[in-house]
């Protein structure tokens, strides 16, 4: 079976969260909860980051 795009979030028997990806075109790409899981963060945080992301011009918020 191919994965393409597939991201895994989950946490071990040790409290651990751990985060499996698959890679397309070098590209990985989380919405903002996998975001605030990846980073162990609140989801306001997450937000002025991506809005500072988007201010800057970094990403174009349409991608």
């Amino acid at each position: 079976m191919e994965n393409k795009g597939e991201v895994i979030i989950y946490e071990t028997e040790d409290g651990l969260t751990k985060i499996d990806i698959k890679l397309e075109d070098e590209n990985i790409w989380l919405n903002q909860e996998q975001l605030v899981l990846l980073f162990q963060s609140s989801k306001s945080n997450v937000s002025e980051h991506i809005k500072n992301i988007f201010n800057e011009g970094e990403l174009i918020e349409s991608s």
